[in-house]
Order: C-alpha cells, then structure tokens, then sequence
C-alpha cells in the first residue's frame, strides 16, 4: 500500500467459492477493505467459453447491474505444411497456436461507450505498454429540439476531444505499472515538436494484486464520467495481469491435444468383439430373449453443444476429431476382419482335429473287427476240426465184474431212492478195518468200492422186457428161471 488515504482497489478470490471469479475490495482513509466489484469469468467447462477470454464487471451489492466487459478472441498461428510434422501428428497439421492479439475493447453500459486498449512498446526504455482514449464528453446536452435528438452521441462523435491514457512498465524486471494522462500539446499549431505538458500519473498497478489511485492527480482530468474511467482502468488492468501476464492456454481456455489422433494408444473392445465373445462364452442351450413386442427404432437426435466454428483453433478441433473418428473406424474394421482370420482359422483347426480323431477311431474300430473276425474263424475251424475227428474209445469193463451183473442190471432206475433193506440175521461180518475189500468175483461187492463199473452199463435191446426190479446194489439176488433161490448176503456199508 502506497498510502493509506489513497483510495486502493484489492484483487482477492471470490467470497461463493468459485475458481475462475474474484472480488474487487475498495480501501479509503485507512478503512478496512470492502467489496466495490464483482469480477466474474465464463465457465471453464461451458463450450462457449472454449478459445476466448472475457472477464465483466459487476456491483457487488447489486448483481444485475453490469459497469462494463471485455471479450478477448486470440489469433492463430497457420497449419503447417510440413509432412514430417503431420506424419509426427498422426496424419493431420499441428495444431494452430494462440497469439496474443495487439488491441482488445472495453465495453461500457450507461452510457454505452467502447474503450480500445492497443499495445505498444516504449521507444526509449523498449517497455511494453497499453494506450486507450476517454472522451471529454459522454452524455448528451439535454435539449428540447428535436434535431438535437437526432444528433449522435458525443462518444462516437469525431469532434468530441478525448484525453489520452496509457498503462507502462516501470522496468523490464518490475511487476508494477502506471498509469499515466499523457501530457497535453501547448502548441498554437498542433505539432508535437516543443511546448508538451509531462505527463500525469493517475494510477499505479502495484504487483499485480493492488490498484492505487491518485486522487490529486485525478481531480485534475477534465472528464465527464469519471465513474467509465475508473471501469476501464480497473478492467485494462485485470486484461493485463490474465492475459499478457498469465498462461495463454489456461487464459483462452485452449483445450488440450487429443492423445489418440495417431492411433498408438491402446485399442479398446469393440462392439464386435464383446459380441462374439458373449456368444460364445453363452451356453448353446441358452437362445437370448425375444421381446414379445417388437419395440420402434429410437430416433436419436444428437445435437452438438459446441457452438459453430468461429476460429481456426475450433475448426482444427472439428477435423482432429474427423479424422481421429475415422482412424479408429478403420482399426475396428482391421480388428474385426482379424478377428474373423482368427475365427475362421480357429473353427477349420477345430474341424480338422476332428476330422483327424473320427479317422484313428475308425482305424482302432477297422482293427478290432479283423482281430474279432480272425478269432471267429480260428474258432470255427476248430469246431469243424472237432466235430470230423472220431468218437473217443470207451475203457473195456472188468469180465469177472461183467459176469457177476445181473441180466437186468441195465435197467435200473437210478433216479429213485435206495430202499432199506432188513437186517438179515447172517451173522456174518465183514472183518474191521480202514479198507473194505471183497473178492473180485464176488457178485455181492458194493458198486462204490469196485465192483461197479465206472462208465454208465449198456442199455438193454428195445423190444426186450425188464424184469422185476433186484436190489439196488444187486445182493438179493435176481430171479431165477429154474426156481432156485440164492442166499443173500448182508451188504458192507449197511
């Protein structure tokens, strides 16, 4: 703070909390700092703000009413015609870069009066500085005639005398700008040789955060809206500090280059891909649901929120985007005609693997038929061998035990059970001991301790007659013709 009396201007963030809005404070005779205006900026994120500043300046205690705004467009560089730098960029020209324009105007509301800020350079010191005009006059002469109604106002009249203001850098490594009327010309003439009053400073930029006005100094402009000059210093200075003083992209709002015009970021999944996976991940049991009612086609109306290109930078946005849309049209259409090669490839490998496994299981089933037939025939010559060979000899029979059967011995019926004899009352015994043994000629020996015949007898003659049925081991005797009668023996086992 130069001086405490001196009416001062703070620069100070905005007190609803928004970024890109600040607050001009107003301190006097060592009073606190109160809010004299309110500095508000476009959003950022709107599309309307893209490429441009524009700063405007409010009451602060009444919002509506608006003091005076500035709208700043840039210049662009030309696209370059170099191919290395468009092969480098992904098939398209550099983009156009801002250039701080050389003037920009100051519109003021009540009156309504435009302020030009040109820049220009110091010839003696080589310092950058802002020169803009005020008119003497800006309301019109209350009259009840009517040709003075018709009349223009004095702002933009030529005959109007204006007063000469300019914003300079005090050295080449300071922060601080004045702001100063420049002197006026004595000379009867009007040249600008001799007889010029000095300069007169009205104000100071202090740091770029304070705007301190001399008052003294001030009381001396023969202005008739001292309230617009005030404006026009307070928005010239803030113009200053944003836009010569500030980041040129983050001031103009330039939005950033897209990472993905050359096509090497990686690719994402296109709808080709998520569609034949779903499929085939999908069991094929599972057929996707079918709307009962077909449902209209949506007619989607996309409107582009982004205003009509009104500046280079815009319009190499929109052919960025163009070609960067048809790039990656292009990549999903490779993606999906290699993904297809992939298919089709994978699916005829599948079916040759097939083809290869059906081929050895026929070859495994042809074998085991040739084994399987071989073994049949193998077998069927050797029944035939089997049944040409002839029957097998029976073992000849004992003569002493032929003799000894009874006549009728091959008739009897071995399926009925043996009937129990009587004791007899022989009181003959055979003798003890672990083996029984009899006379070979004997025809009462028991068929199990060899006196039967180990194949079956022979069969009797048909025709002929059996007769009555002996013992079943044969010791009872058979029956005689001649009417004798032998004496029975007991039986060994019984």
């Amino acid at each position: 703070m130069i001086d405490e009396n001196l009416p001062t201007f703070y620069l100070r963030p905005s007190s609803d909390n928004v970024k890109y809005n600040a607050s001009v404070l107003l301190s006097q005779y060592g009073s606190e700092a109160a809010p004299a205006y309110s500095l508000r900026h476009p959003d950022p994120a709107s599309p309307s703000s893209k490429n441009r500043y524009a700063a405007a300046l409010y009451d602060s205690y009444h919002p509506d009413i608006l003091y005076g705004e500035v709208l700043l467009i840039p210049e662009w560089t030309q696209p370059s015609l170099s191919q290395e730098e468009i092969r480098k960029n992904g098939g398209v020209p550099p983009p156009p870069q801002p250039i701080l324009p050389p003037s920009f105007v100051i519109q003021l509301y009540n009156p309504e009066q435009q302020a030009v800020v040109r820049q220009g350079v110091s010839k003696w010191s080589a310092t950058p500085q802002w020169v803009f005009e005020m008119p003497q006059q800006s309301f019109r002469q209350p009259s009840v005639a009517s040709i003075d109604r018709t009349q223009s106002d004095p702002t933009a009249s030529e005959t109007t005398p204006k007063f000469r203001f300019k914003w300079k850098k005090e050295g080449r490594l300071s922060k601080d700008y004045v702001c100063s009327l420049s002197g006026k010309n004595t000379n009867p003439d009007g040249s600008k040789r001799k007889n010029r009053e000095p300069d007169i400073t009205i104000s100071i930029f202090k740091h770029l955060k304070e705007i301190t006005m001399y008052e003294p100094n001030l009381m001396r402009v023969d202005i008739e809206d001292p309230k617009g000059l005030e404006v026009v210093m307070l928005l010239s200075a803030i113009v200053i500090r944003e836009v010569y003083n500030g980041n040129m992209r983050d001031t103009f709002n330039v939005s950033d280059v897209p990472r993905r015009l050359s096509g090497e970021a990686a690719p994402r999944k296109n709808s080709y891909e998520r569609t034949r996976r779903s499929r085939t991940d999908a069991p094929p049991s599972q057929a996707p649901p079918q709307p009962s009612h077909p449902r209209p086609p949506l007619q989607i109306q996309t409107i582009d929120p982004r205003p009509p290109p009104t500046d280079p930078r815009s319009q190499w946005e929109i052919d960025a985007e163009s070609a960067r849309l048809k790039k990656e049209v292009e990549r999903e259409e490779r993606e999906r005609r290699h993904a297809e090669h992939a298919e089709t490839k994978r699916v005829k490998k599948m079916l040759e693997e097939e083809e290869r496994r059906a081929r050895l299981q026929q070859l495994e089933i042809d074998k085991e038929t040739e084994r399987l037939k071989r073994q049949f025939e193998r077998e069927q010559r050797q029944a035939h061998r089997n049944n040409n060979a002839p029957p097998p000899s029976l073992p000849s029979r004992p003569a002493a035990a032929t003799n000894l059967l009874p006549p009728n011995f091959a008739g009897l019926n071995y399926a009925q059970p043996p009937v129990q004899r009587p004791h007899s009352a022989n009181p003959f015994r055979p003798p003890a001991g672990p083996y029984l043994q009899g006379p070979a000629n004997n025809a009462s020996s028991s068929v199990f301790f060899g006196g039967g015949s180990s194949s079956h007898p022979p069969r009797p003659p048909e025709g002929r007659r059996v007769g009555s049925k002996p013992s079943i081991f044969g010791l009872l005797g058979r029956s005689n013709p001649s009417g004798q009668k032998l004496t029975r023996k007991q039986s060994a086992v019984f």
